[in-house]
């Protein structure tokens, strides 16, 4: 769905919810549509511009396709989470728009080697989700299992066992891949160094009081 000008949407840049306005060019002119001529038939194709009122980034979309910025609107990965892991997750959501298909082979790749660094290793990516939901929180347990259910392993034994390879993607699965993988860079990643901290500061409290230190 492209953001045209004087419709409100969800900047890409910013990720703040607002309305849109037309680019001004440089002779202070309202632009907001540029029609281009395939020179092979004649046709036409449109190249659409509006700019964010919030923090005054453009936004362009050619053929209903957000060509500028390239990616997608989610919010970046953590600091927390590995360099190894974070590249594929950011890769996905690079080329999520571009291609479904190749951002879920990202996505289910990013999945298998978190589950990987989490002393989680079976046959296949199936058997992997399985002991994973032992340990998991009940609401990421449902989700996880959801990747099988939507992805149709069983009927697409490939996607369990070739986890990095280019396969069909049901509808909404590359998304729900994703929103996954968010959930459990809080769960493995974030929420410990987090308790971590808080952890550190009170044992500081703790010593300068002259109190014996957290166990």
């Amino acid at each position: 769905m492209t953001i045209a000008p004087h419709q409100k949407g969800t900047c890409p840049h910013c990720k703040t919810p607002n309305r849109f306005e037309s680019v001004m060019n440089n002779k202070e002119s309202a632009v907001s549509m540029q029609y281009l001529v395939n020179g092979s038939n004649d046709a036409l194709s449109v190249l659409q511009m509006s700019r964010c009122t919030n923090c005054d980034e453009i936004v362009i979309f050619f053929k209903d396709k957000m060509i500028y910025p390239i990616g997608v609107i989610r919010d970046p990965c953590p600091k927390e989470v590995p360099p190894e892991i974070a590249l594929d997750y950011k890769e996905a959501c690079l080329v999520e728009h571009l291609s479904k298909k190749a951002a879920a082979a990202l996505a289910r790749r990013c999945l298998q080697n978190m589950l990987h660094q989490q002393n989680i290793s079976k046959k296949n990516l199936s058997e992997e989700i399985d002991e994973a939901m032992k340990s998991l929180p009940t609401h990421l347990s449902k989700e996880i299992d959801g990747i099988r259910v939507i992805g149709n392993f069983a009927a697409h034994p490939i996607k369990s066992e070739s986890t990095g390879e280019i396969v069909d993607v049901e509808e909404g699965e590359t998304e729900w891949i994703l929103n996954v993988l968010e959930g459990l860079f809080d769960f493995y990643y974030v929420a410990p160094e987090r308790t971590k901290a808080k952890r550190n500061a009170l044992n500081a409290k703790l010593q300068s009081a002259g109190k014996p230190n957290l166990k």
